[in-house]
């Protein structure tokens, strides 16, 4: 497994990779296998090894991110309140990923803190990227043009 390559754990000390590696489980899925949608409870946070996945978010309209780099995160939903997946993961070929459990991790970043913070706080990177991402796309689509009755 290549977790140490991941964007959340690069230059994280081996021991506590290898702690993540006694519960992290390769998995294969097909193309268009959803692996989770939007509001289901969050267990698992993922990493792409290869593939690509599309998040997608329900509103007044769908936005689509896709995750095509190797090493990127997803599924972050399973160790960040309230626990519940944000966007729908939805394979846009077939993928590889590693499957890490989130109370499993919530566990290892308590028990190890410095280290802990340090990927939580490139966890909020992850987030702030994608939320600005999300404007950038609500913005190009412009707005609704109101309805008259």
């Amino acid at each position: 497994m290549f977790i140490q390559e991941a964007e959340l754990f690069e230059r994280i000390p081996s021991h506590i990779i290898d702690e993540i590696a006694e519960f992290a489980i390769e998995e294969s899925y097909p193309a268009d296998h959803v692996l989770f949608s939007e509001g289901d409870l969050a267990d698992d946070l993922y990493i792409l090894e290869d593939g690509q996945v599309h998040l997608a978010l329900r509103g007044e309209d769908l936005i689509v991110f896709p995750v095509t780099q190797e090493g990127s995160v997803f599924g972050w939903s399973a160790i960040v309140e309230p626990q519940r997946y944000t966007t729908t993961a939805k394979f846009a070929k077939d993928s590889k990923v590693i499957k890490i459990h989130g109370e499993r991790m919530l566990v290892l970043l308590e028990k190890h803190p410095h280290e802990g913070l340090i990927i939580m706080r490139r966890l909020a990177g992850v987030i702030a990227t994608r939320l600005v991402q999300s404007y950038h796309k609500l913005r190009i689509a412009g707005p609704r043009p109101e309805a008259h009755s």
